[in-house]
């Protein structure tokens, strides 16, 4: 069954709703210019309150090495990059030994066809994102899933899966169309942040009771495979 991550975790309520719903991952922004940033301090603080089976992401911008030993030395489980290309990737993976997923920002289907040509080493996923990253938007999957970028997607994926490599669906994902996405792309990981948000005093904050609507959306989903 695909697993859940719910990003941009900012405070001690968020945590307590990922304890109590029983999601996969956990995002930490670790992007000054984010509204979700935190800092690894604060990231740290908030791993004691975290259910040890649910794995720490540390998603980073274009990371300098400094803080790519700071994460190192966290505890985060996972490392995820944005902003770079893959060979830049490759450089940051060598620096860490966490495991790096890449982010790569679609815009049209020349750029999946750009990434499927690249060679990846030690990279152990691809999030594949809308062309904005942060932007609560898919990169356009909701019709009937047998557009060009669909199917340049899902080719993707399978080579992805061939080579043992994480496939995470990100981007504008919520419980209205998770299920959705999971029937056109099977991917390992659904990647949620804006999708379980909601406002309270002003504040965009996550909600449990979106994120136990994402799960069970996920939850219908099981067995489903890519394209059906």
């Amino acid at each position: 069954m695909t697993k859940i991550k719910i990003c941009g975790i900012t405070g001690e309520d968020e945590i307590a709703a990922l304890n109590e719903t029983g999601v996969d991952y956990a995002g930490f922004v670790l992007y000054e210019k984010s509204k979700r940033y935190v800092t690894v301090q604060k990231a740290r603080q908030l791993f004691g309150k975290l259910n040890k089976g649910i794995r720490k992401v540390a998603v980073t911008v274009a990371p300098e090495r400094a803080l790519i030993e700071d994460i190192g030395r966290a505890g985060f489980d996972l490392l995820q990059v944005h902003g770079v290309d893959a060979a830049e990737a490759e450089r940051i993976a060598a620096q860490t030994k966490l495991p790096v997923w890449l982010a790569v920002n679609l815009r049209d289907p020349a750029e999946i066809r750009r990434w499927r040509r690249e060679e990846y080493h030690r990279i152990a996923g691809i999030v594949l994102d809308a062309g904005a990253y942060g932007s609560g938007k898919t990169f356009g999957w909701e019709q009937d899933g047998q557009d060009e970028m669909c199917c340049a997607v899902r080719a993707f994926r399978e080579e992805l899966l061939a080579e043992g490599r994480t496939f995470v669906l990100a981007g504008g994902l919520n419980a209205e169309n998770v299920a959705e996405g999971i029937r056109i792309f099977a991917p390992d990981v659904a990647d949620v942040s804006s999708g379980v948000e909601t406002l309270c005093d002003g504040m965009r904050t996550k909600s449990i009771i979106r994120i136990k609507k994402i799960k069970k959306a996920v939850q219908k989903t099981e067995g489903v495979c890519a394209g059906r």
